[in-house]
């Protein structure tokens, strides 16, 4: 009895130890990465023009980003000539953003409906013409919305918002490589416009099927042309170092009838908030 006993303990034990060690392999399994993670790197575009020597923005770690609009591809879905034209623009990667902002995407159903048909045109047209391009669309995935995004259109407001999102993305995420939301500065209220950036970048990242989400940011104003206050374009460049996976600074644009560029200002506010910001980054000394 005695040995029989001894060895049924010992059998116990046996199977103990081989169940802790597999929990302790499950647990593993679930907890740890298969392998070693590397950080995607926070990118950074620009699309800037200033008239009196402003700097070369290479040396400061951004990558100019082409944007083809209505000039180069007109007004309708763009012709063979058309695509060429946007396709011979200076460019200095494989990265194209598509600004076409007069097709209609809230409205009727047969608005909408027409609006994506011609988007899809547009991206295929330019996708057939150079398959290695990295295609966005500017402001079209999500439909900026500022009083919706920030709920002050109510719950229905917010649901009808992610609704046509929805339904915007599903035709058209699989013709793009990435979203470019726009996250310009109506008002000034940085508590608001911070606010209004979370809900558009998790809107991006919902719709978005794992493409990155690159934030357009403009250091003006819209309406008065200003530019932005240091401290609140520095909280603008970190809630998308935060949220996104880049961005990409657009402007300038300077009052008047006819586009001009602003006149650069090396010690403006936006600009020390933004060396502030790449120096965090790394990307100067």
């Amino acid at each position: 009895m005695k040995g029989s006993l001894m060895q049924r303990l010992s059998k116990w034990r046996h199977q103990l130890l081989r169940l802790s060690v597999l929990f302790v392999t499950c647990i593993a399994a679930i907890c740890l990465p298969t392998s070693a993670q590397t950080p995607v790197p926070f990118r950074l575009f620009e699309n800037l023009f200033f008239s009196g020597g402003p700097p070369d923005f290479q040396s400061f770690g951004f990558e100019h980003l082409t944007i083809a609009d209505p000039h180069v591809l007109g007004y309708d879905i763009p012709k063979t000539d058309q695509v060429r034209k946007a396709l011979a623009l200076p460019r200095e990667n494989r990265y194209l953003a598509i600004d076409i902002e007069h097709w209609p995407l809230t409205g009727t159903e047969a608005d909408r409906d027409s609006s994506i048909a011609n988007y899809k045109a547009t991206l295929s047209a330019i996708r057939q013409a150079d398959p290695h391009l990295n295609l966005g669309l500017y402001n079209v995935l999500p439909v900026a919305d500022y009083w919706r995004a920030i709920g002050a259109r109510g719950g229905n407001g917010l649901k009808e918002w992610r609704s046509r999102n929805t339904e915007i993305a599903s035709a058209l995420i699989p013709h793009v490589d990435m979203l470019f939301p726009s996250l310009y500065t109506p008002y000034g209220d940085q508590d608001s416009w911070v606010k209004y950036a979370q809900a558009n970048i998790d809107e991006a990242r919902r719709i978005a099927q794992g493409r990155p989400v690159y934030c357009f940011l403009w250091p003006q104003f819209p309406k008065t042309l200003a530019f932005l206050p240091g401290e609140f374009w520095y909280a603008e460049l970190q809630t998308c170092r935060r949220l996104a996976d880049g961005i990409v600074i657009w402007g300038t644009s300077a009052p008047g009838p006819t586009y001009r560029p602003m006149q650069w200002d090396e010690d403006a506010e936006w600009w020390q908030a933004t060396l502030k910001f790449l120096r965090e980054l790394g990307k100067i000394p």
